[in-house]
């Protein structure tokens, strides 16, 4: 019985010695052959950006080749076959990230191959991240809270920059000013950026926002804002007009209930889900409140017209945004359709959104002839006449609106 156990004993020894001499030799603490990635090596890295260290590798019988594998593929230009010291090498890893791998978490593996045809690998991964903007902007200390259209702003931006500048800009409604952007710089690690602008008849009536925004060689960028509110009357601003608009009520199949107004399009309501960021409003026929002319983020909508019984996938709820635009129904004595059909400016508009009654989610039992005031999501104003409405739940509401440029 004790020659059996031998016999087992010596087979098992056997076996082992042949796996040891496999291809592939792992981290095992192997003194003889082994490849140390230090624990230097950065676990995080960035776009454009070279990742560069040096690997230990050592084989007592003799390097063959060292070469850098992704996705069990060699990467080009990474083997080495070449050895001043046969036995001992630093490996320079070398790999630079691109904008496709922003977010990915990359593993690679460098793989030593020794004279005995042995292999030996070891892992390296690292977090692909968006680089950091690294500037600093300074303000002076004392700027006016409050200036008239015809007075000048006039003072400077101390702008610093870890990366060299590129272009320093000022925008002003989301827009360069023409005359202010600077491409050149005799220090492009710091630069005293000079700001001055008059304040015109558009600026007037409103709070006025100037951003200073700077962008490096490696096109990061960064911004501050500095706002201040300019007297004087407000210049009135272009509209559009759009006559026999036809949005459908929940069953209508023929017209759809959503629409951004303003490019005026009626979406269905699967359109209306890969278009959500556009939606400004829907509509729905209830028995009990009549005809609902409600914003996206409207919670009754999603839970009982627009819901997954009736639309399943393409409900509501699932939309990726939902926005809160603000409706609000215009008292009849503010407002005729004789004014409405004079409206040559957003004056009246704004106007009559001022004066109407707080906003709303949702505005219940819309009726003819009644004049809605909304603010898009694009926060522009609109005034909405409706002309005819054809109530049941496979119906429609025709209407004539006038919307800010």
């Amino acid at each position: 019985m004790k020659n059996i156990r031998y016999v087992i004993a010596w087979a098992l020894a056997l076996c082992v010695m042949a796996a040891c001499d496999t291809e592939l030799i792992e981290e095992i603490g192997n003194s003889e052959f082994y490849v140390d990635v230090p624990p230097t090596a950065p676990e995080t890295a960035f776009p454009n950006k070279q990742i560069n260290f040096p690997i230990e590798v050592y084989a007592n019988a003799g390097l063959e080749k060292v070469e850098l594998k992704t996705d069990f593929q060699t990467i080009t230009g990474s083997e080495v076959t070449s050895f001043e010291n046969p036995k001992s090498f630093q490996y320079q890893f070398s790999y630079t990230p691109t904008n496709a791998e922003l977010g990915s978490t990359l593993e690679f593996s460098v793989v030593a191959h020794d004279k005995r045809g042995f292999t030996y690998n070891a892992i390296y991964s690292v977090e692909i991240v968006l680089e950091p903007v690294n500037m600093e902007f300074v303000l002076p200390e004392v700027l006016p809270d409050t200036l008239e259209v015809g007075d000048t702003l006039d003072f400077e931006v101390q702008i610093a920059s870890e990366d060299e500048l590129d272009k320093i800009e000022t925008l002003l409604y989301d827009s360069p000013i023409e005359g202010l952007t600077v491409t050149s710089f005799e220090n492009p690690f710091s630069y005293t950026y000079h700001f001055e602008y008059v304040l015109v008849s558009e600026d007037g009536g409103k709070d006025v926002t100037f951003s200073f925004k700077a962008t490096d060689d490696e096109l990061k960028s960064d911004a501050v804002d500095y706002t201040l509110y300019v007297i004087g009357e407000r210049v009135p601003l272009p509209i559009d007009t759009h006559v026999d608009v036809v949005m459908g009520m929940q069953s209508n199949s023929d017209v759809g209930p959503f629409i951004d107004l303003s490019e005026n399009i009626v979406y269905s309501v699967p359109d209306a889900k890969a278009n959500s960021a556009y939606v400004d409003m829907g509509t729905f026929r209830s028995g009990s409140s009549g005809i609902n002319i409600f914003a996206p983020i409207y919670s009754n909508a999603a839970q009982f017209i627009y819901n997954t019984t009736n639309w399943g996938d393409d409900w509501l709820g699932s939309w990726t945004v939902r926005n809160n635009t603000e409706i609000r129904r215009v008292a009849a004595e503010f407002m005729t359709a004789d004014d409405f059909y004079a409206i040559e400016d957003d004056k009246l508009i704004l106007e009559a959104f001022e004066a109407s009654e707080p906003s709303a989610e949702n505005i219940t039992k819309t009726e003819e002839g009644e004049i809605i005031a909304i603010k898009t999501v694009n926060e522009e104003y609109a005034l909405i006449l409706v002309k005819t409405i054809v109530a049941s739940s496979s119906g429609s509401i025709t209407f004539d609106y006038k919307v800010q440029q």
